[in-house]
């Protein structure tokens, strides 16, 4: 695309966004016309390419883009999307053309592409016979529509679109628009067979916590079991919600795109025939909601694993706390024993000193009585400084031991 002559500064995507939507354009049809539709799903950048290859008959491509290519009878259109690519075949000459082209490309295409969808559909003056199992109604612009929906001797599906009068242009949008929706539907549906795959699991997982809480609530096993089976619930439907979460997503943007385009084809009855848009409606619509109970099953179930670790979380605190006041009881009690035993300890070190002290005292006393200065006898004067003895060393305790506790205080 030419540069912006605009004198402002371009937003980086600008010229992306304007490009995209002009990307895609709906090709003209006429009648009769045959096309063959396909849809692949392509996981990685590498099959996008080897379809791309395939499709081209390109060794190697920089890129997989949307592609219109004129071959001979057949217009050939390679359309990529977010997962998937679209291949559609038109030819003005019958199916013989699409599907000798198809049987080339298969030949080349890579396993890693998988086939997702495979229409047929035919573009015819007046309409055909009617059977018993044909569904299909007149959509707008009096184009009537005929399918059985399902898969014939070839794998494909065959539509039946006659038309009265309608220019190519407009024909191109509407038959776009029906490949889209049938195209859409099938991708939409991918996630009812994911439901199902994982619902045996979902099961299982519910069993499961309905267990340990029973555990947890009558207190049959230890917490440290009940924690580390409920870690290992968690991990497990946290990996069951990543593989499904994408697939999930994606059904039900899919589901919104078909229902806008089957208001777009405005499709009505005719006679006693279902209409395909009340064909897709029907199968689609409890997919999607069995999709929906599914996620609500997985989220529920997640919640439900985060209240029983907070009920365990609770009851190991509180179980902490009943032990931290055990550990401070019994430390309040050995601390008064302690106190009890330094006091009685403290009593026998009066008791001590003073003996010892007198005993110190002895030998002057004796040595003032030998000079006849101590008018009594030594005993009675060791009887005599005995008590204050005693009171000497018992306040200078005191004092000491209060002036430790002031320091530790």
């Amino acid at each position: 695309m030419a540069a912006s002559r605009l004198p402002f500064r371009n937003h980086p995507d600008r010229d992306t966004a304007i490009k995209e939507a002009h990307d895609r354009p709906f090709l003209p049809l006429t009648v009769p016309t045959t096309l063959h539709h396909l849809a692949f799903l392509t996981p990685d950048r590498a099959s996008r390419l080897a379809l791309y290859a395939a499709v081209f008959g390109l060794e190697s491509a920089a890129s997989a883009p949307h592609t219109v290519r004129e071959d001979g009878d057949l217009t050939v259109r390679l359309e990529p999307h977010t997962e998937f690519m679209s291949l559609t075949l038109i030819s003005a000459s019958g199916p013989e053309a699409g599907a000798a082209r198809i049987a080339e490309i298969a030949a080349h295409t890579p396993d890693s592409a998988e086939l997702l969808v495979a229409l047929r559909l035919s573009l015819v003056d007046e309409p055909g016979p009617i059977c018993d199992d044909t569904i299909g109604g007149v959509m707008r612009g009096n184009l009537v529509l005929a399918t059985t929906a399902r898969p014939e001797e070839d794998g494909f599906i065959s539509i039946e679109v006659a038309v009265a009068e309608m220019g190519p242009a407009q024909l191109g949008r509407r038959i776009q628009r029906l490949l889209e929706a049938e195209t859409y539907r099938t991708l939409a549906l991918i996630g009812i067979a994911v439901a199902r795959r994982f619902a045996p699991v979902l099961d299982k997982l519910e069993g499961d916590l309905a267990d340990v809480t029973e555990s947890l609530t009558e207190g049959r096993e230890s917490d440290e079991d009940i924690l580390e089976k409920l870690q290992k619930l968690s991990a497990r439907t946290e990996a069951m919600r990543a593989a499904t979460s994408y697939r999930f997503a994606a059904s039900t943007a899919y589901a919104k795109l078909v229902e806008e385009r089957l208001e777009a084809l405005l499709e009505v009855k005719l006679e006693e025939r279902a209409t395909l848009s009340g064909f897709i409606t029907a199968s689609l619509g409890p997919a999607v909601r069995t999709i929906a109970s599914t996620e609500r099953r997985q989220d529920e179930l997640s919640k439900a694993i985060g209240r029983a670790l907070d009920i365990l979380r609770t009851r190991v605190d509180v179980s902490m706390d009943k032990a931290n006041q055990e550990i401070m009881r019994s430390m309040n009690e050995r601390q008064h024993r302690q106190l009890v035993l330094s006091e009685a300890v403290e009593g026998l070190s009066v008791i001590a000193i003073s003996y010892y002290l007198l005993g110190l005292l002895a030998y002057p006393v004796r040595a003032l009585k030998a000079v006849h200065v101590l008018p009594v006898s030594e005993y009675v004067a060791l009887g005599i400084l005995a008590p204050f003895v005693a009171g000497a060393v018992y306040t200078i305790m005191r004092r000491i031991r209060a002036r430790w506790d002031a320091d530790d205080a």
